[in-house]
C-alpha cells in the first residue's frame, strides 16, 4: 500500500547543501541502537528515518509505526509518530517537535506515505522545512478502501520547529469535501504557502487524493494543533 508514483519525484527528500533529487541518509548507526530510541523516548517501530543539516544544525527526523493492523497482504497501523530531533554537538538528541496520531472507530487504519515525504529549504531561507503525509483508510468490506476519494489525510509541515497542519476529509460529491490547516498555515511566506497548495494540486491531478478545489486547493482556516 505505500505505493511509488514517478509524479513525486518532483518532490525529493533534499538536504541543505545537497543536489537535487539526492536522498538524505543517516551514517551513524547509533541513531538506530535501542538505547538511543529509549532515550528519545520512540518506543514504536521505526518505519523510516532521515538525517540532515542546515545553518540552524544537524537533525534526525524518526517516523514510526505501529504496524499492528493487517489488511490482506499489507499492513496498516493503528498509531503512527514522527520525532524531530536536533543533534547536539555531544551528540545527544533533544527533542525538537512530535506529532502523535491515531486512526478512529471504523477506520481500517493508517500510514506514512512515505514517497511524498519532503526535506527540503523550500522559501530559501537557509533552515529546511520537512514535509510529511499520512493517509487514514475507511474500512470497506473488510479491507481498506484505496480509492481517491474515500478516507482523510493530514500533511504536516515542521517550520522553524512549529507544526503547521493540513486535513482533509473527501467524498464523491463536492460538499462532502473539505480542507482546513492551522492558523499559522496561514502566516507563512507566500512562498510556502504556494508550495503546499501546489503538492495538494499535483496529488489531486494524479488520482491520489480527492482534496476540495472550491478553493483552488487553499485550504480553509481551522482550529487546533
Amino acid at each position: 500500500m505505500k505505493y511509488l508514483l514517478p509524479l513525486f519525484a518532483l518532490l525529493p527528500v533534499l538536504a541543505f547543501g545537497q543536489s537535487k533529487g539526492s536522498k538524505t541518509t543517516c551514517i551513524d548507526d547509533r541513531l538506530l541502537q535501542a538505547e538511543t530510541l529509549k532515550k528519545s523516548g520512540i518506543l514504536m517501530p521505526v518505519f523510516k528515518h532521515y538525517c540532515y543539516s542546515d545553518q540552524s544544525g544537524s537533525y534526525v527526523l524518526y517516523l514510526t509505526e505501529k504496524q499492528d493492523v493487517k489488511q490482506g497482504e499489507e499492513k496498516l497501523s493503528s498509531a503512527i509518530e514522527a520525532h524531530l530531533l536536533k543533534i547536539e554537538a555531544d551528540k545527544s538528541l533533544s527533542n525538537i517537535a512530535s506529532i502523535r496520531d491515531k486512526a478512529s472507530a471504523g477506520e481500517a487504519g493508517m500510514e506514512f506515505w512515505s514517497k511524498l515525504t519532503e526535506i527540503s529549504d523550500i522559501d530559501n531561507d537557509g533552515n529546511i522545512e520537512p514535509v510529511l503525509v499520512y493517509r487514514f483508510y475507511k474500512l470497506d468490506d473488510a479491507k481498506a478502501n484505496n480509492d481517491a476519494f474515500s478516507g482523510r489525510i493530514k500533511i504536516i509541515m515542521f517550520y522553524k520547529g512549529v507544526k503547521v497542519v493540513i486535513r482533509a476529509i473527501t467524498g464523491n460529491l463536492d460538499g462532502e469535501r473539505q480542507t482546513t490547516a492551522t492558523e499559522n498555515f496561514f502566516t507563512l511566506p507566500a512562498s510556502v504557502q504556494k508550495h503546499l497548495v501546489k503538492k495538494m494540486t499535483g496529488m489531486y491531478k494524479d488520482n491520489l487524493y480527492g482534496f476540495d478545489n472550491s478553493y483552488k486547493f487553499m485550504p480553509r482556516k481551522s482550529k487546533g494543533n
